[in-house]
């Protein structure tokens, strides 16, 4: 199976299995994300590095295959925004574009929210440094709270964890 092949599958059943969730925990599950969502908003506002990515072309994106995780594409469904399709044969991430990420900073996984390069960290004052550390810790806390909701972990990125619960036979939520 191809990453495209993979994309296409793992998101087909990530929309089912959110589909047939119960109102209850769809709506906690909402919750979360909407929280994760504010909180990637503030930190991509706190960093406001545009101008240093755009002039790198995102070099931090290498390998970033794999960021992509199943709270990253409920993210996609609780917004209601269409999601993307990867380009996989980009040698940097199948998840930029000419422009830059493909993806807004509320909807970005996880690796890619955290993540500050040197150049960035160096342009960075320290309230904000601080700022950024309890924001990564929020954001982490609130993905284990979706991971124990659902009943799985989905750290490994979509296509791993689609491509195990495929050969376990396993669905992706196990609440």
């Amino acid at each position: 199976m191809t990453d495209s092949e993979a994309w296409a599958a793992a998101a087909a059943a990530v929309q089912a299995e959110y589909a047939a969730l119960p109102p209850m925990l769809k709506q906690e599950v909402t919750r979360l994300l909407t929280e994760i969502g504010m909180r990637k908003e503030k930190s991509a506002s706190l960093v406001d590095a545009a101008a240093l990515c755009a002039a790198c072309r995102g070099i931090c994106c290498g390998f970033g295959k794999h960021h992509f995780s199943v709270v990253d594409l409920l993210g996609y469904l609780v917004a209601g925004r269409e999601l993307f399709i990867p380009r996989f044969d980009d040698p940097l991430c199948p998840y930029h574009a000419g422009a830059g990420c493909v993806m807004e900073p509320a909807l970005r996984p996880l690796p890619c929210t955290i993540f500050i390069c040197e150049q960035i960290d160096a342009c960075l004052a320290d309230a904000v440094k601080l700022a950024l550390t309890e924001i990564e810790q929020q954001l982490r806390r609130l993905y284990g709270q979706l991971e124990q909701l659902l009943g799985n972990r989905f750290e490994n990125g979509l296509l791993i964890t689609y491509e195990r619960s495929r050969i376990s036979g396993e669905h992706l939520f196990r609440y």
